[in-house]
């Protein structure tokens, strides 16, 4: 048997094909390029969360993609956020034990299925990212949506009554945002989502999260914010909504919706704030929206706490240190942020030009 000392070698010796999502932030695909080149640590992981690369792993013999298996690692990143190599070496020499023979000697027949709870840093997704996940996959493999796909499709169209909401199943309503392009699924979100009950457009702002949107539909969430300014709902309405322009493909669709946030008074919520760096980091290179965001940070409704949390959680994130430094170091940053910032930096015995 040859030398095997990364993943990919593994799945390729075996005769897999795969493709791997990031599962700790937005459920995306990473680029073939992007995996092979954190595992063999050339690179930082593009989306860490809590200091791990979390990922989803679908895989399938080649020529069959019925047969198919999954795999959910959370692999711990080093100070840098590369992967930690010896996290790495222990699955990779878990799966070369455990199925190695299994699969080199198959001749395509055997199965890669592990329990999570066998996988060396496997994890459980939570029931959402799940169904997202599954919707995804299925859709990626060519195989038809769930059997809750048409009931789902049959509420959004309102003829039921959009009240009805408590008997749409979870795994439906992310297979309509998984196949958005497919069977009229956008015009039918764009009906519904002014209409929904709260419950529904959040779940449903959250499955969209995973996808990309149109100007279009984004425009017709944001609006959705603009008619509950006065009701109970308007946080969730709003943390909803950011949570689902993320992947906008009009930039200055999501940074309008985002400085609008920003200099409304609930723009200081420690919710909304997280929902802007958790799901719209990219956004945040913007000077102007980086100056209003670091100043409501240093006023959030949760203080210090929620201020050191989201920004070491930025501040892990690739490509976004320098900017996040530049707003901090600004000559005209408010007197909370650099008292806030004096704070962080004590803390972690730094210096903020470090």
């Amino acid at each position: 048997m040859m030398t095997m000392r990364y993943l990919n070698d593994f799945l390729r010796q075996a005769d897999f094909n795969y493709v791997v999502y990031d599962m700790g932030r937005r459920i995306v695909r990473l680029t073939p390029q992007q995996f092979i080149q954190f595992e063999n640590t050339t690179i930082a992981y593009p989306t860490p969360l809590q200091q791990h690369a979390w990922l989803g792993i679908l895989g399938w013999t080649k020529d069959d993609k019925t047969r198919h298996f999954i795999w959910f690692i959370k692999l711990p990143l080093d100070e840098l956020g590369k992967i930690n190599p010896l996290a790495r070496d222990e699955l990779l020499q878990y799966l070369v034990e455990q199925l190695g023979q299994q699969l080199l000697l198959s001749e395509g027949n055997a199965t890669a299925e592990v329990e999570a709870s066998a996988l060396p840093h496997g994890f459980t997704p939570g029931e959402e990212s799940m169904a997202m996940f599954h919707a995804k996959a299925a859709k990626h493999l060519g195989q038809p949506a769930s059997r809750f796909y048409k009931h789902a499709q049959e509420y959004l169209s309102g003829k039921q009554g959009y009240e009805q909401w408590a008997f749409v199943g979870m795994q439906g309503l992310a297979d309509v945002t998984a196949r958005l392009n497919q069977h009229d699924n956008q015009e039918l979100l764009q009906q519904a989502l002014p209409h929904l009950p709260i419950q529904p457009f959040a779940q449903v702002c959250r499955f969209l999260e995973h996808e990309t949107i149109s100007p279009q539909l984004a425009k017709i969430i944001i609006n959705r914010t603009d008619n509950e300014l006065e009701t109970d709902n308007y946080r969730d309405t709003v943390v909803s909504s950011l949570r689902a322009i993320a992947g906008c493909t009009d930039q200055d669709v999501r940074q309008a919706f985002i400085h609008k946030v920003l200099t409304a008074a609930y723009g200081k919520d420690v919710e909304v704030l997280a929902a802007i760096s958790g799901r719209c980091w990219e956004d945040l290179k913007d000077k102007e929206l980086c100056r209003l965001y670091l100043n409501n940070l240093a006023i959030n409704n949760s203080g210090q706490t929620g201020f050191t949390h989201l920004l070491m959680d930025l501040l892990m994130i690739p490509g976004m240190r320098e900017p996040i430094m530049q707003g901090l170091r600004d000559p005209d940053r408010s007197k909370e942020l650099a008292q806030a910032m004096g704070q962080f930096f004590s803390k972690l015995g730094a210096a903020p030009g470090g």
